[in-house]
């Protein structure tokens, strides 16, 4: 498994997320993704799920301010493109239902907030305690995919990373790289 890095992501180079000593993962390639920060290639394809890291304060500066907009063409286009966009959180759930002490933007409005975004982009949300655990939840579900798929199978990945024999291939003449300007 490849691991993909977004060249966007923050210190990309110097590791944000670490993925040393994590088993089956054979190298990490930075590439300008179309969504997300975080995605994999299995058996030599894209699968087509993508992890969008925010740290804590990261969370409310996107959604509290005017890259909401931003984020919300981002999720717009995963949907269109039929492919799953994962919010992977640092923090848990009590530290954003507490909320942010450098925003006037509440906790209950930001649950709130992930929340309609589930419903609206199907925007999965999933907190971790850390990086180190972020990374390793990244991890578990390319693996996961890794180990439940043969070379042959492996156009069939549905966006949920479930196998769909009658599923055309999401990527066939399609590239991992960005090619919209944000």
């Amino acid at each position: 498994m490849i691991m993909v890095c977004d060249t966007r992501e923050q210190n990309c180079e110097n590791g944000k997320l670490d993925f040393s000593g994590i088993e089956g993962i054979e190298k990490i390639e930075h590439i300008g993704l179309p969504y997300g920060d975080y995605t994999a290639i299995v058996h030599g394809r894209p699968v087509p799920i993508y992890y969008e890291r925010k740290s804590f304060g990261d969370l409310w500066t996107t959604m509290a301010s005017d890259n909401y907009e931003r984020f919300k063409r981002e999720m717009a286009r995963a949907k269109e493109a039929k492919v799953k966009l994962i919010l992977i959180i640092e923090g848990n759930y009590t530290d954003v239902w507490n909320g942010n002490e450098y925003s006037k933007f509440d906790g209950e409005s930001m649950l709130k907030k992930l929340a309609t975004l589930y419903t609206r982009y199907d925007l999965e949300y999933v907190f971790t305690e850390n990086r180190r655990v972020m990374a390793r939840r990244i991890c578990d579900t390319f693996s996961s995919i890794e180990r439940g798929y043969s070379k042959q199978n492996s156009s069939k990945i549905s966006p949920t990373g479930a196998i769909d024999a009658n599923r055309p291939s999401l990527f066939d003449g399609q590239s991992i790289t960005n090619d919209h300007d944000d």
